[in-house]
């Protein structure tokens, strides 16, 4: 897990093809002049749904595409590159909002209303997709129930669970998987300003775009810090509400996620699998220490938790104190005899 992914489309940079959606790719150039009007690209956070989206709507809006790929050079690839192509249309989350609203919605009735000026379809993007709220969402449904002729609806969504099931439902998936380990180190190894991929992939759970944005955050050192807290706390040196305070000034989101992946490496050395000492060196450390300590049934409940939270994310709930019942919850837990 991890923070929401909020992306803009910089029209003046074409977004960079990664080593691991050629297998996509090839699906999508044997049936390119066949796709249906809606794809719903899902996977885990960091593997660059966004900028595939961006490389196919200009692939589809391109004069003389090949195999799904833009040609760069016709006068479609042009107004798609300087931000003025007429038959676009993106929508994501406006500056600090934290949904995509019913306005932004229904202004692609209008957009989609219209014939195409210059391509011979329109294509739309909505990504983040899991951010609209409920009535953005039911006001995309009717879209998708009659999409207009020659529409192209592009979702990229994390956390396709947020979204209804009458929206998944009416959607072709398009499931991105982690790259091998290998293929996300040596992506990482071609950038300049990161140092140790290996220990970056492994904190992102295999996610390179991810890793790349933990190595941006500092977050290493970041979750030295959170791994002192709860020790702080297991021992009552700390306390949750200071305790969550910092956490939410970290990122409320980054903060559950990253503690969702280390009580399942509790979990793992609870149950006798090898842990990893990058997420959680305590675990392979102290590894007969902690199968005494922790109880399974215990740390699933704890788990559950943790998720019954993330999924509270954006909604009226305060964050802050979310984190206080969380990490109130790791006190308890911690103290079990």
């Amino acid at each position: 897990m991890a923070s929401k992914e909020r992306v803009t489309v910089n029209f003046f940079v074409t977004p960079e093809r990664y080593p691991w959606h050629g297998a996509l790719w090839s699906v999508l150039a044997r049936q390119f002049e066949q796709l249906p009007h809606a794809l719903l690209l899902q996977g885990r956070p960091g593997l660059g749904k966004h900028d595939f989206a961006v490389q196919l709507a200009q692939a589809l809006l391109c004069e003389q595409s090949q195999e799904g790929t833009a040609c760069g050079k016709c006068h479609g690839c042009h107004l798609f590159n300087v931000g003025t192509h007429p038959d676009l249309s993106c929508v994501g989350l406006v500056e600090d909002a934290r949904n995509i609203t019913v306005d932004q919605i229904r202004a692609l009735g209008d957009f989609l209303s219209l014939r195409p000026h210059t391509a011979t379809r329109k294509v739309v993007i909505i990504s983040p997709a899991d951010a609209m709220n409920l009535n953005a969402a039911n006001s995309l449904l009717k879209l998708l129930e009659e999409p207009p002729l020659g529409s192209m609806l592009l979702l990229a969504t994390s956390h396709p669970a947020r979204l209804p099931a009458t929206i998944r439902s009416r959607c072709s998936r398009l499931l991105f998987r982690l790259p091998v380990p290998s293929v996300g180190q040596a992506w990482l190894q071609a950038r300049p300003e990161i140092r140790d991929p290996a220990l970056l992939l492994d904190l992102a759970g295999g996610a390179p775009l991810l890793a790349e944005s933990l190595a941006r955050s500092e977050f290493p050192s970041t979750r030295v810090k959170l791994l002192q807290d709860l020790a702080s706390l297991a021992q009552g040196r700390e306390h949750a509400v200071a305790c969550a305070a910092r956490w939410k000034s970290l990122g409320t989101e980054q903060a559950l996620g990253w503690l969702h992946g280390f009580v399942s490496d509790l979990l793992k050395v609870c149950m006798g699998a090898p842990a990893s000492s990058l997420l959680n060196p305590e675990a392979v450390t102290h590894g007969e220490t902690i199968k005494n300590k922790y109880k399974i049934n215990e740390l699933y409940s704890f788990i559950d938790a943790i998720l019954e939270k993330y999924r509270q994310l954006n909604s009226p709930l305060d964050e802050l104190l979310m984190l206080e019942d969380i990490l109130i919850r790791w006190v308890r837990l911690s103290r079990l005899q």
